[in-house]
């Protein structure tokens, strides 16, 4: 034991809402505290007090940090008269060092021997007045670092925290509206840099947020859905944009029972020309509409009062045109909304794949898995080892392969084999990918619904409309459509989706999968 400053020092009053016990209690804490000595001393040869906190959590990162720099914040300590010292706050930080090798710890040695009154007080006001930094504070720290020449990876190891955090952590700093989420809501760096994406929509972010409330897996895909959504409008704002610039003049989307408005499809000029786009953009009585529906994005050319200028009408199987009733228009709506439903969860889920490949470790059951779905995976499995595996290599991050190259999950499984059960997963989790689509929320099939039984089993949130594959009924978000086109397709007729003739089917038996 070696004494580095023997000076007292002035005991630190906490705050008033920190404070512990009654004022005497407090007082004679402090005075307990009158003549503190720092000294350095061996934490292998300590002798730690009964505490108050009854399980101690050594977590690898905070053991790295004391191996990187020592204990910074001197253990409270005091010596029994054979010379022992009792550490009476500051196990953790003790029971570090002698994991990390530290030869020595700093130790603050308190005139005070053992009463089970005093020693209480002391580490309850010790734990008390330690508060770590905001997540405000910390964003500003680490940006700081990076502006005195330190890399994400250096700070990471420094601190022994995850790259990831440390670049988010400066994304943040760099993003006035992501700071204010940080300061406002309790999200983390990766949600901040979300909401402020949406920073000019209110009603965006209170959605953001309640979804962050409820789970990460509801957040991811809560905000691909509204980036999905923000995307579709863009896109129609810079189709009209263009259109308008050639001076073609935009209309709502013509309703199923307006009859003076006609698209080109249905129209011919009076020779029996079809009209296409090519030799009527800006004829007469042309006009145009931009709406989102199942398909996307959709532009339609249309010819307003067309009996005018002397156009015919397409004669199609006789068959009166008869109005939707409102049963149809639900259906339809639902229809469309669970398509774009399905493409959002798509890149959730499959960005979820990607992370949940990286693990180190994958889930004792998913050799089992990937082995019965390449066993029995029949013309879907084929059809990838053809195509090299693209959605395999893509999930795993790798490179698409290229013909005449050496295939990129070879090459992988060559320079990394412990990684080759982590392959094979990749590959059957691939097969399922490509034999699954908008069709399968529609047409759930028992091997679908293993699929993403397994998924869920293995951490994966469902959307709404995966569980739908499951039997549970989704809330159709219909009032999301009616936002971006208030006409949505209500006028076409419902068009049945048949699955792929090479849809995944018997890939896990039902006794192998009992088995």
């Amino acid at each position: 034991m070696s004494t580095i400053d023997t000076t007292p020092s002035q005991p630190v009053e906490p705050d008033e809402d920190e404070q512990i016990g009654t004022d005497d209690e407090q007082d004679a804490a402090s005075d307990a505290l009158d003549g503190i000595q720092v000294v350095q001393v061996d934490p292998a040869t300590v002798k730690i007090e009964a505490n108050v906190r009854t399980q101690v959590a050594l977590d690898q990162a905070f053991v790295r940090t004391i191996k990187r720099h020592g204990v910074l914040i001197p253990v409270l300590a005091y010596e029994e008269d054979d010379g022992t010292i009792v550490v009476r706050d500051g196990q953790r930080r003790v029971l570090a060092a002698v994991q990390a090798g530290r030869a020595t710890i700093p130790a603050y040695l308190v005139p005070v021997k053992d009463e089970a009154r005093l020693r209480i007080i002391q580490q309850m006001i010790a734990n008390e007045q330690r508060a770590g930094l905001t997540d405000t504070e910390e964003v500003a720290a680490l940006h700081q670092l990076t502006l005195e020449g330190l890399t994400p990876t250096m700070i990471a190891k420094e601190l022994a925290v995850k790259p990831a955090r440390v670049k988010a952590a400066v994304a943040v700093a760099e993003n006035e509206a992501a700071v204010k989420a940080i300061a406002k809501y309790e999200v983390t760096f990766e949600q901040a840099l979300v909401l402020a994406e949406f920073d000019d929509d209110p009603e965006v972010q209170k959605d953001l947020r309640r979804a962050a409330s409820r789970g990460e897996g509801d957040f991811a895909h809560e905000a691909q859905r509204q980036r999905d959504k923000k995307e579709a409008k863009a896109q129609i704002e810079a189709i009209i944009a263009d259109l308008k610039s050639k001076e073609y003049h935009q209309i709502a989307w013509p309703s199923h029972d307006d009859k003076n408005t006609l698209p080109f499809s249905d129209l011919t000029k009076a020779d029996g020309t079809a009209l296409t786009e090519k030799n009527y953009l800006g004829g007469d009585g042309h006009r145009f509409a931009v709406r989102e529906s199942w398909r996307g994005v959709e532009v339609g050319h249309f010819v307003a009062d067309w009996k005018k200028w002397g156009l015919k009408k397409r004669k199609a199987n006789g068959d009166p045109a008869l109005a939707w009733t409102d049963e149809q228009k639900a259906e339809r709506k639902e229809l469309i909304a669970n398509n774009k439903a399905w493409d959002s969860a798509e890149k959730v889920r499959r960005a979820w794949l990607t992370t949940f490949l990286s693990r180190r470790t994958l889930p004792k059951d998913a050799a089992t898995f990937a082995t019965l779905a390449v066993v029995t995976g029949g013309a879907t499995v084929a059809k990838q080892v053809t195509d090299r595996h693209p959605l395999a290599a893509e999930l795993l991050g790798l490179a698409k392969a290229e013909w005449g190259k050496p295939n990129p999950l070879a090459i992988h499984i060559e320079h990394q084999p412990s990684r080759v059960g982590h392959v094979l997963v990749a590959v059957a989790l691939a097969a399922f990918e490509a034999s699954i689509g908008k069709h399968t929320w529609r047409n759930p099939s028992k091997d679908a619904a293993r699929y993403f039984t397994t998924l869920a089993a293995w951490g994966y949130t469902l959307s709404d409309v995966e569980q739908i594959v499951l039997g549970v009924k989704a809330v159709t978000p219909s009032a999301d459509l009616d936002d971006v086109a208030p006409d949505v397709d209500e006028d076409a007729e419902p068009e049945e989706v048949e699955p792929d003739e090479d849809e995944f089917s018997d890939v896990v038996d039902e006794d192998d999968l009992a088995a």
